[in-house]
């Protein structure tokens, strides 16, 4: 009996129970068919290859859902968890509260973001899903059973969701956007040659002060980055309002806390400001903080130096042979004079005995080498004096050449290219306004580098500065820009006449503007066009074509190369000849009165003596075998009488 009443009891069960109780049963159909599901996917994500899962119901309608998501969805995927390298959300449930729940954890604010909702239920008109604001800058489809709807683009305010019919049209929208005359507040300051606005007005806008450019004078609506900025605002159909940062600093800082103060960063994180110009450096505490389009241009820093000074060296007979040179000759010149002495001394030889006095050899090899020495006959060692006389000739030609050259042109200092030199030369630098960031400027970690800080003299105003320049021992900073120089502050074209560039930046940066998230795309696309099409180029060179002065154009000249012209021969470089010539002239003077206080001394010769009486000197040489001797040598054969006295006393005078 109670079998019986148990089979009864599952046949029932079996039979009237609901079809989820089936122990088995059929997959159930989706609503939405596999290639609408497709087109949705690949519409809603166009860029995101990674999707954050979210999905909640019942068992099957979860069940169904991912199957769905599964077949369709061929990249990777997270579900029930949340991962910032996916930019994809997919938020699935059958319950607002739910989708709501989840909305809430999802970046919106980061415009990149990619929303697809789908609302298995019908959605009523007063929901809190069609309220915009929520989704902030991302991009939403949603999806329910009553309807399709598209949230428009996040440059628009308000932003309101559009029904579509077709999934197809779901179709995210990356041509050129239409902002729809939309007004956007931007902020920059003048900062030729990027910005050349100066005029400000006092203006109450979004209930903040703030200074207001007036953009009524055609000469100072112009500018690199502004013309490229009306260019963008002209195609992407936004008007504008420019203010000035306000605070010292135009750019703002980052404090210790890794906070920003002050400048126009800090005005686009308070979202007074949607976008910024004006020099921006892409760096990483720029782009930490804010967003960054790609950079459009290059800028170096670079400092103004004094010009070489002319002068005139003692030293000038010099300058034709470098150290290097002179010292080869001198111990060519020792080298040879060692030799000729030590062979005369070794090998005596009567054609080579003048040779082994030093002194002698060395004055000897001196004049040969200059060309002052010239004997009509040579005795002895011939081929190397042959030799020794040839180099002396290509050396005193290449001497006398160069030091023609050297002599008509001007010499100038070293030029001052490099930190290491600029640190050497005593320089100081300067600017107004706040303490700079020195890191920025200059790379600490390099040694001459790091003492440009304490070189650092802040200035208050251009009458300080121009007092500076006329010491001759400033240095300028500023930027070079499409190949130009622009000074940070204010410098007037005469200042500039005795200054050049340095050759070696000490930094450089990209340019870029700054924005809020929801402009990065679209300008950035704006920004490419007007690079690739040369609009960019075209701004750059005509900017500075125009502004451009011709001092600061005069200071990328040097001055101090040979132009061609000659100039008077003046007396200081031949000072060290003339110093030759004097203490050659003292020693020959010195010489003289030597030989002139032993002028009265007895001379004693060791190879012939005379008798003081003349009347017999011829009979004493002729009495003497020294003096036949001297006779032979002199290939004399006739012998002198003894009766003629005259005739003898002259031969005796050419013998001695």
């Amino acid at each position: 009996m109670i079998k019986c009443v148990f089979w009864l009891c599952t046949l029932y069960r079996i039979v009237f129970a609901g079809e989820n109780r089936f122990l088995v049963h059929e997959e159930p159909k989706s609503r939405i068919s596999e290639t609408d599901y497709r087109t949705m996917l690949k519409e809603s994500f166009p860029f995101a290859r990674c999707c954050n899962v979210f999905i909640n119901g019942t068992f099957h309608e979860v069940e169904q859902s991912l199957n769905d998501f599964l077949r369709a969805y061929s990249y990777s995927y997270i579900i029930l968890q949340s991962s910032y390298d996916c930019q994809g959300y997919l938020l699935i449930s059958s319950t607002e509260e739910n989708l709501l729940w989840a909305l809430s954890k999802v970046p919106s604010t980061i415009s990149t973001t990619e929303i697809l909702i789908i609302y298995n239920s019908d959605l009523l008109a007063n929901s809190r899903l069609f309220n915009g604001s929520i989704y902030n800058n991302a991009n939403v489809n949603l999806v329910t059973v009553s309807g399709i709807w598209s949230l428009s683009e996040n440059f628009l305010q308000p932003r309101n969701f559009e029904e579509i019919e077709r999934y197809t049209d779901l179709r995210f929208k990356n041509g050129l956007s239409n902002f729809k005359g939309r007004e956007l507040q931007i902020a920059s300051y003048y900062n030729p040659p990027m910005m050349y606005l100066k005029r400000t007005v006092k203006k109450t806008v979004n209930g903040i002060q703030a200074e207001i450019y007036l953009t009524d004078n055609d000469s100072e609506r112009d500018g690199i980055e502004l013309r490229m900025f009306m260019l963008i605002a002209e195609r992407l159909n936004f008007t504008w309002s420019i203010r000035s940062p306000p605070g010292e600093y135009k750019y703002g800082r980052l404090t210790d806390n890794n906070t920003w103060e002050g400048g126009m960063i800090s005005q686009l994180l308070a979202k007074e400001i949607d976008l910024a110009f004006g020099g921006i450096w892409l760096k990483a505490d720029h782009n930490m903080l804010t967003n960054l389009t790609g950079p459009w241009g290059l800028l170096e820093i670079r400092f103004l130096v004094p010009r070489p000074k002319p002068f005139t060296s003692f030293l000038a007979l010099t300058k034709p042979f470098t150290p290097l040179v002179w010292t080869s000759v001198i111990l060519t010149l020792l080298w040879q004079t060692c030799y000729m002495t030590i062979r005369a001394r070794v090998k005596p030889q009567e054609s080579t005995k003048r040779f082994r006095r030093f002194s002698y050899t060395c004055m000897e090899l001196v004049g040969r080498l200059i060309g002052v020495w010239m004997p009509r006959r040579i005795s002895g060692v011939k081929i190397q004096l042959q030799f020794w006389q040839i180099a002396g000739l290509v050396l005193v030609t290449a001497y006398c050449s160069s030091l023609a050259a050297t002599l008509t042109g001007t010499e100038y200092e070293e030029r001052i290219d490099t930190v290491k030199q600029f640190v050497e030369a005593g320089l100081t630098w300067g600017k107004e306004g706040p303490m700079p960031t020195f890191n920025e400027y200059v790379n600490l970690n390099d040694k001459y580098s790091a003492i440009l800080p304490q070189r650092f003299k802040s200035e208050k105003n251009y009458q300080e500065r121009h007092l500076r320049i006329l010491e001759g021992k400033y240095g300028i900073v500023g930027r070079v820009v499409g190949g130009v120089f622009f000074p940070d502050n204010d410098v007037e074209g005469p200042d500039f006449h005795n200054y050049r560039l340095m050759m070696n930046p000490t930094g450089g940066y990209y340019l870029c503007f700054a924005m809020q998230p929801w402009l990065v795309d679209k300008v950035n696309m704006m920004m490419l066009r007007a690079i690739e099409t040369g609009f960019k180029s075209f701004y750059l060179k005509d900017v500075i074509h125009r502004r451009a002065s011709s001092s600061l154009r005069e200071v990328l000249v040097e001055h101090d190369k040979n132009n061609g012209t000659t100039i008077p021969l003046a007396l200081t470089p031949l000072t060290s000849g003339f110093v030759m010539l004097t203490v050659g002239l003292t020693v020959a003077s010195v010489v003289f009165l030597f030989e002139l206080f032993s002028k009265n001394k007895p001379e004693k010769s060791s190879d012939l003596m005379y008798p003081k009486n003349r009347d017999s000197d011829a009979a004493t040489c002729e009495g003497k075998k020294d003096f036949r001797q001297a006779l032979k040598e002199l290939n004399i054969t006739k012998l002198i009488k003894p009766g003629n006295t005259k005739h003898r006393r002259n031969q005796c005078s050419r013998i001695q």
